[in-house]
């Protein structure tokens, strides 16, 4: 069965463009196959910085034939008396090409009609390909796109040339002025071409001629092993975080690592600013050895050998210059301790319309407070905790940072500590702006947690509030990340704290803005959700536990957690059973809100049986043992099915109706104090018990 092959060959794209990209291209390639009624083997992408490559084996030649079923005339005008087809049926039966005698008939809700079974011959895959592919193409999306000479299409790079083939026939079509072929370009300087592709299934042969390891698992793989290499030659480690390495292996096609090195009195340098500099700015792979650096560093050109040498001294000699002001700020920034540049703070500008850092700083005092007395700090901790909340943004006005912004918080707890500041506050310096990436680490000290938490909490109030809010992909304040961070902490280290009482106290610090309160919690709890789907929970038991009656982000995730464990277990469906038939015949409209009370004996069994389970669901709640309130609340099961097999729910009597419908209606709020089971989608063999 044939095989497809399409490259789109582009100017070199920015790493984070590429892994994202091939992503759609495999999603948009199966949803067509699947649209088209094709199927196919294996589909494998392919990614560099000048091209996006997909591939998919055993692709059928063409569509397979289908059978459409079109109703026609009624029978008593298609046949006359006598049974023969009248005009009618033969004109149906030619306008759909099939034999009047072919003509089927059959009994539907309208009565009796005739049906003819059309035949739709399958359409050849490469001229279906030819029409769906330039959308494919032109439907991928980038962080930032552009034009190019006339052209209306955006996009992450210009296209330069596209191949399109099934086997070895070209798939011909057009985009923004490039026509498919079957021939693709090689490595820019070792072997540029133009090189033909005979077939389909020698593209990566003819990429290897061409000097381009295409498969971008396989870079990855090769870089991994040279630099390990490499820096065991000198008794070394090579620190290889995850995401320089994917940044690293879509920005080369032919990847040569080598080893460089630097002067060793560099290394009286904190350990944190070398390796900012080598990872950040030079894209290179420290070396270290029992957790100490070396003066080595490991880099990765994209081309051969030749001249290596001198590839070598060139990132030697820029390596160096970048150490020597990296050398000279720090040297600058440590002639004045970091709580005398508090007062430059006062000129650096936080976010338009929200005011100065120092404004900032004066925001997380007072939150960092109201935490402190929330949750009962000693006042040690208290102390530190102002103090590291008023020091935390001190090294934005210092020299390193200036030049190497990443390095935010780590500097200001690095010089926090060697000004002799408590190690509990130069710890939450340190910590308070992690995680910054997805390979990062929250805070691991509680100080560093809450003033992480107060930070986060103090911009998504302020930028929400004059209408930052992100757009599509577009988030230039990274809102969406730090949500999601917001969350991490709060979970991670339990802080039990009311997650709307957080929010409105941040936005006190805004007195402009406090009638935004609405708007701001509704993209906290949209970002919370996808936090919590992000984590792989079910979106059912998501919504069904959002739905409920919660406080703080660590009490959420138990009680997601808690439903997850429990719909594994039989007495889910007894609860549920419970539950479902009290909520779907109950009248919110009759439920008073005061204590259910009973009078004949059904009533009275349910009752008792409600208050025998009440006080330990309530005991297990307290103590956020919510699986073991789920485990409770399931011995309603038969008490429930009793009463409605005893009486008559909608009773005429409007009081004994009323009544009946409170004693349900607190077997659904009882249920609902953890989760809303309605917003399930319980699966037929969950609703019954076992």
């Amino acid at each position: 069965m044939p095989r497809l092959l399409l490259e789109i060959g582009v100017e070199e794209m920015p790493a984070r463009f590429v892994l994202p990209a091939l992503e759609q291209l495999e999603v948009g390639l199966r949803a067509l196959l699947s649209e088209e009624g094709l199927r196919a083997g294996e589909i494998r992408t392919f990614g560099t910085p000048r091209r996006l490559v997909l591939t998919a084996q055993e692709v059928p030649d063409r569509q397979a034939d289908a059978v459409r079923e079109v109703r026609g005339p009624a029978v008593k005008v298609a046949y006359d008396a006598e049974g023969k087809p009248t005009r009618a049926a033969l004109g149906f039966a030619r306008s759909q090409g099939v034999a009047v005698d072919s003509l089927e008939r059959r009994s539907t809700e309208a009565g009796e009609y005739v049906f003819a079974r059309v035949r739709i011959p399958g359409r050849p895959t490469r001229e279906v390909l030819r029409e769906r592919l330039p959308r494919l193409i032109t439907d991928l999306s980038f962080p930032k796109t552009m034009r190019w000479g006339t052209q209306e299409l955006r996009y992450g790079r210009p296209i330069r040339w596209i191949v399109a083939m099934l086997d070895h026939e070209v798939i011909p079509f057009e985009v923004a002025g490039v026509r498919s072929g079957s021939t693709t370009r090689g490595h820019r300087i070792l072997n540029p071409g133009p090189h033909a592709l005979p077939h389909a299934a020698e593209y990566e042969r003819v990429m290897e001629e061409a000097r381009v390891v295409v498969d971008h698992r396989r870079r990855a793989t090769q870089i991994l092993e040279d630099v390990r290499r490499l820096a065991a030659e000198v008794g070394g480690q090579a620190l290889v975080p995850t995401s320089l390495l994917e940044e690293v292996t879509f920005l080369v096609e032919h990847p040569t690592p080598f080893r460089g090195a630097f002067d060793p009195d560099f290394l009286g340098l904190p350990r944190e600013i070398l390796v900012t500099v080598m990872q950040h700015h030079q894209r290179y792979f420290p070396v270290e050895r029992e957790g100490q650096l070396l003066p080595y560093f490991l880099a990765v050109r994209d081309g051969d050998e030749v001249g290596l040498e001198q590839v070598r001294e060139g990132n030697e000699w820029v390596l160096r210059a970048r150490l020597e002001d990296a050398r000279f700020f720090y040297e600058e920034d440590r002639k004045v301790p970091l709580a005398a540049r508090l007062e430059q703070l006062r000129e650096m500008v936080f976010v338009e319309r929200l005011g100065t850092v120092w404004d900032k700083v004066e925001r997380l005092r007072g939150l960092a407070g109201w935490l402190a007395e929330h949750l009962r700090l000693s006042e040690e901790e208290r102390t530190h905790l102002l103090r590291a909340a008023e020091l935390c943004k001190a090294d934005l006005a210092t020299h390193v940072v200036g030049e190497f912004p990443e390095l935010a918080g780590t500097v200001g707890g690095l010089y926090a500590r060697l000004d002799g500041e408590p190690e509990a506050v130069a710890e939450a310096i340190a910590e308070h702006l992690r995680p910054r990436t997805a390979e990062d680490t929250p805070p691991r000290s509680w100080l560093g947690a809450l003033l992480g938490i107060a930070d986060r909490a103090d911009t998504l109030a302020g930028c929400l509030g004059i209408g930052l809010a992100p757009t599509g992909s577009a988030d230039p304040y990274g809102l969406r990340r730090a949500a999601g961070s917001l969350f991490e902490i709060l979970s991670l280290h339990r802080v039990r704290i009311p997650l709307l009482a957080l929010v409105r106290r941040a936005l006190g610090g805004y007195p402009d803005l406090e009638d935004r309160l609405e708007e701001i919690w509704a993209f906290v709890l949209g970002r919370l959700r996808a936090w919590l789907l992000e984590r792989g929970y079910p979106h059912d038991t998501v919504e069904a536990v959002l739905d409920a009656s919660w406080s703080d982000v660590a009490d959420l995730v138990d009680r997601v957690e808690a439903l997850v464990r429990f719909r594994a277990t039989p007495a889910f469906a007894a609860l549920y059973e419970a539950f479902d038939r009290a909520h779907r015949i109950l009248d919110p409209a009759l439920l008073s809100g005061e204590e259910p009370v009973a009078e004949d004996q059904a009533e009275q069994d349910l009752l008792e049986a409600i208050r025998a389970v009440r006080p330990r669901v309530e005991t297990c709640v307290s103590s956020s043992r919510y699986e073991a309130a789920l485990v409770e609340l399931s011995r309603l099961r038969d008490p429930v099915a009793r009463f409605f097999d005893a009486v008559f729910v909608n009773d005429p009597d409007p009081q004994v109706r009323r009544r009946r419908h409170t004693l349900l209606g607190e077997v659904v709020r009882l249920v609902r104090e953890i989760a809303d089971l309605s917003r399930l989608a319980v699966a037929p063999g969950e609703r019954k018990a076992e």
